[in-house]
């Protein structure tokens, strides 16, 4: 498939960023590392479920290769893990907005729902994102909360994309917060000048 085509794949099921939540005082090893594996030796502070990452220490089924050895990242990142996030850190937690054309790095896949689930699909064929496993009107549900199929919301609230061992700050287009305070933060500690400091509330819960 050529690049043009799987492009228009993306902008067609609504892919504007693939993103990726993180605390604020990572900032410092990935603005000067990139964006690393969950694996990696890094990290300040690891904002992520220890009960949820102990079921994504699997092998996943396109490459054979640990999920831990990933970067990961959300289609919506207004879910779950960040509501609880959230609620623990406030607005120290800050999504990171990626070039939508990562998804087609190599040694990539997606998922539709969360990896730690069981029942979850896998694949790196950009095709697949058109396949009705892949519900984009769940996907990009703003809440799961007071809805029938709430469980099956929240699951797929939390598809993934995934990016072997690495993603390059150059491939960075934006930092959305919750708080003006963040902003400013981030503005005066780093002067990111090819990145957008954006307070985006809709984002956030």
């Amino acid at each position: 498939m050529s690049e043009n085509s799987a492009l228009s794949i993306i902008e067609k099921v609504g892919i504007a960023t693939i993103d990726h939540m993180t605390h604020i005082d990572n900032l410092d090893s990935i603005f000067k590392n990139g964006l690393l594996a969950h694996n990696n030796p890094h990290k300040k502070i690891d904002i992520s479920n220890k009960e949820v990452n102990d079921r994504r220490n699997k092998l996943e089924p396109i490459y054979n290769k640990n999920i831990h050895d990933y970067v990961p990242l959300y289609f919506n990142p207004r879910n779950a893990m960040l509501y609880r996030n959230q609620r623990k850190f406030g607005d120290e937690v800050v999504i990171l907005a990626f070039n939508k054309n990562t998804i087609l790095l190599d040694n990539s896949f997606f998922t539709n729902g969360n990896v730690a689930s069981n029942h979850t699909l896998y694949s790196n064929d950009i095709k697949e994102l058109e396949h009705e496993a892949w519900n984009w009107n769940m996907i990009w549900s703003r809440s799961w909360n007071e809805q029938p199929d709430a469980e099956d919301i929240k699951w797929s609230m939390m598809a993934e994309v995934l990016i072997y061992e690495k993603l390059e700050i150059t491939q960075l287009q934006a930092i959305y917060c919750s708080s003006n305070k963040a902003k400013k933060y981030i503005e005066y500690r780093y002067h990111p000048d090819y990145i957008e400091i954006i307070v985006n509330t809709r984002v956030f819960f």
